[in-house]
């Protein structure tokens, strides 16, 4: 005769409002499959039933990664203290009709530290079932903690922090300071620590790297970072460029602005060409432009891409060589295209109404100097254009402080 099978089916219920304020507190990230992994580890059982109770909109990517493990929601907006109280009822009333209903768990996890759940712990204890509490250190009621028959703390389970490879950190580190610094010269350190774990989606909050000194962390990427003390305050500033870094930082510099310098002979290809369609297009579009240049250079055997169509555009739409209709409601691509100058010599006018939209943005770059050798390298690759581009400055450039 066979042995009955002994299950341990277990309930799981969420006090999502309580974990998700002390985890923020103690710049924790909240993450429920680890404390699934953790239940199905420590009972061996079947997590059968999930439910979790909270206002969703203090973090609705957590209530898109509950709902994704399984979780039965059960959304409580909260408006006053009354509110909270409400969704802590319903999690009482919905475990305790458990036990009314017939269900066979022999296993409860109570996903709190709220002293308030201590009769429920000890309504299910009388029941003969087996409580686990799950909750933050710092917010969890030493009298609850003591009252389950077992009681773990968050902070322990995510404390097994993944190592940031040094790529990943990088790229991080790229965008935020692309983001942050766009248009100022520095920004403080927390702000800094904020917007990475933001970009990071949490995954640098909960990685081994976030629990070394932020500054400790942040001098290993000099060639991205510099720091600037500041009384107690700390702040994070792009690197000073050297002299010969300029042409490669202007260029960087452009891109983020939106103007990215396309390779010199296929630039000026381009702006020849768009002169030329446009001569002749009794109406077109920005997406046509791209469309007719494209196939064109592909029929003759040249590679130019679409990219460096757009990037052409770009610079031409900002140097008032071109004009673009003005229409909210309609993506770039849509949107009519006219050639906007006029006389002889368009294809020069064309050029150094370019180069001066690219002139004009890297004298206002604030934390990058201004050297009329290394924009001509960064334009023309060769300080032999340096006169030309003096003569750009100052013919459609002048007044700068950086001059």
């Amino acid at each position: 005769m066979q042995s009955p099978i002994i299950r341990n089916d277990v309930a799981i219920f969420l006090d999502l409002d309580n974990v998700i304020i002390a985890a923020g507190e103690a710049r924790l990230v909240f993450d429920v499959n680890i404390v699934l992994d953790y239940i199905k580890t420590s009972t061996g059982g079947r997590i059968v039933l999930r439910r979790g109770y909270g206002d969703w909109r203090q973090n609705p990517d957590l209530m898109r990664q509950v709902a994704s493990a399984g979780f039965e929601l059960q959304s409580a907006v909260r408006l006053n203290n009354m509110s909270k109280n409400l969704a802590d009822m319903q999690l009482v009333v919905d475990a305790v009709e458990t036990l009314i209903d017939g269900y066979s768990f022999e296993t409860y996890v109570l996903v709190t530290g709220d002293r308030d759940f201590m009769p429920l712990v000890q309504t299910l204890r009388k029941r003969g079932k087996h409580v686990v509490g799950v909750g933050v250190r710092h917010a969890t009621s030493t009298s609850l903690a003591n009252l389950c028959d077992e009681y773990v703390f968050y902070d322990d389970l995510a404390d097994v922090r993944r190592q940031l490879t040094r790529n990943e950190m990088r790229e991080w580190l790229v965008q935020a300071v692309d983001e942050l610094l766009q248009k100022r010269s520095r920004v403080r350190a927390s702000v800094m620590r904020q917007h990475l774990d933001e970009i990071s989606a949490g995954e640098f909050a909960s990685s081994e790297q976030s629990k070394m000194s932020f500054s400790k962390l942040l001098e290993q990427y000099p060639d991205l970072i510099a720091l600037e003390h500041e009384g107690s305050t700390l702040y994070v500033k792009r690197p000073q460029a050297t002299i010969d870094d300029l042409p490669r930082s202007y260029r960087s510099a452009l891109k983020r602005h939106g103007l990215r310098v396309v390779p010199l002979s296929t630039r000026l290809h381009v702006i020849k060409d768009v002169i030329a369609y446009l001569q002749h297009a009794d109406e077109t579009h920005w997406q046509k432009v791209v469309e007719f240049l494209s196939k064109f250079y592909a029929d003759k055997g040249e590679q130019v891409s679409k990219s460096h169509i757009n990037d052409v555009l770009r610079v031409a739409r900002r140097a008032k060589v071109i004009a673009v209709e003005s229409n909210g409601n309609k993506p770039l691509s849509a949107l009519a295209v006219t050639l906007a100058i006029e006389g002889e010599n368009l294809f020069k006018q064309a050029v150094m109404r370019c180069d001066a939209a690219y002139l004009c943005e890297i004298k206002n770059f604030a934390d990058l100097p201004f050297d009329m050798d290394q924009a001509a390298i960064a334009l023309y690759d060769s300080t032999s254009y340096t006169p030309y581009i003096r003569l750009i400055f100052d013919q459609f450039c002048a007044g700068s402080d950086k001059t």
